[in-house]
């Protein structure tokens, strides 16, 4: 039986609020929970209850199971919503690192997630640390103050190993980006926002069945196959898609992941192009934002629309005008 989450969102209201929380559902039910209700508040986020004291009194006496925020918690928000709700209270960062932990396949998106899910617990465990050794009767682990300081220290010297192997990793990496490029082997990259269709527009130009569910975050690492395009052969490689407000830990983490998009020749830009023209520019805005953020620039990006067959003619002109924000010569 899955968990019944009640899901909350803090913050202005902006335009493209309607599509963001679609999202923030879709994202909780992926990660298996059902979805009870969903409560906004168009407020400052409180620092000590995320919602406000009275609304979060309010959302106490209704039926739940988890208490999901949109934001990133801190922990004396999680802390003190625990206290108010007894119940377990999460925030989407943890539901997007719970999608990633259970699709992960190769054992580098494998250290990549443990990575991030640590970082994202340490803070958590240092707060529960702190007020078990001021006497606080705490519910962490079901654990007292010398069990929360080992795995204290178990998260320190861990991330300390996983960082040391991701290294390892990104060595070998550039070391294969460099044989390619003396090769003469161009690569160029498959990106874009998650569930645009990047991996099936991968399948079909190398005759690959790689997996596609219409799902967020069906592809976690990088994929690549050679392709003979009009007679010059190429490198293609699939990446992970990405998402708004993505979390910065999220980002850091995958960074030897991201090289490929890095060091790509050219950087394909997968668009769905049958949604509204509203939410390709959110899309096209976050996407350009996170290449931006690794160090990819415009001039190397070049925006692919897919699934045209669902566009209609009349649309094909504002679509024009959304990419023409950001590429001039489109």
């Amino acid at each position: 039986m899955r968990s019944r989450a009640l899901l909350a969102y803090v913050g202005p209201k902006t335009p493209n609020l309607g599509y963001k929380l679609e999202e923030f559902v879709s994202l909780v039910e992926v990660a298996g929970f059902e979805v009870a209700e969903l409560v906004t508040q168009f407020a400052k986020t409180d620092t000590r209850f995320y919602l406000g004291a009275g609304k979060a009194r309010e959302v106490a006496e209704k039926d739940f199971d988890v208490f999901i925020a949109y934001h990133g918690l801190t922990p004396l928000q999680i802390f003190n919503l625990e206290k108010l709700f007894k119940r377990r209270v999460i925030d989407r960062i943890y539901v997007i690192l719970s999608i990633f932990e259970k699709r992960a396949g190769s054992l580098e998106s494998k250290l990549q997630i443990e990575l991030a899910r640590l970082r994202y617990e340490l803070p958590k465990v240092k707060e529960y640390l702190r007020r078990a050794k001021m006497g606080e009767q705490l519910g962490f682990m079901g654990a007292g103050e010398y069990a929360i300081d080992a795995y204290y220290r178990h998260i320190v010297k861990r991330i300390s190993t996983i960082r040391k192997k991701l290294e390892d990793a990104k060595r070998g990496r550039v070391m294969h980006i460099a044989k390619r490029r003396e090769a003469g082997i161009p690569e160029v990259v498959l990106t874009g926002y998650t569930s645009a269709g990047k991996t099936t527009l991968f399948n079909r130009l190398v005759n690959e069945n790689k997996l596609v569910d219409g799902r967020p975050f069906a592809t976690l690492e990088t994929y690549s196959r050679a392709l003979d395009l009009w007679g010059k052969k190429i490198v293609l490689t699939d990446t992970i898609g990405f998402i708004d407000d993505l979390p910065p830990l999220l980002v850091e983490s995958f960074h030897s992941t991201l090289q490929e998009i890095i060091d790509a020749d050219r950087i394909l830009l997968v668009i769905d192009g049958s949604e509204p023209p509203e939410e390709i520019a959110r899309k096209l805005e976050t996407s350009i934002e996170t290449l931006g953020e690794v160090g990819v620039g415009l001039e190397k990006i070049i925006p692919v629309v897919n699934k045209v067959d669902k566009i209609r003619l009349e649309d094909v002109k504002k679509l024009r005008g959304v990419l023409g924000r950001y590429f001039s010569w489109f």
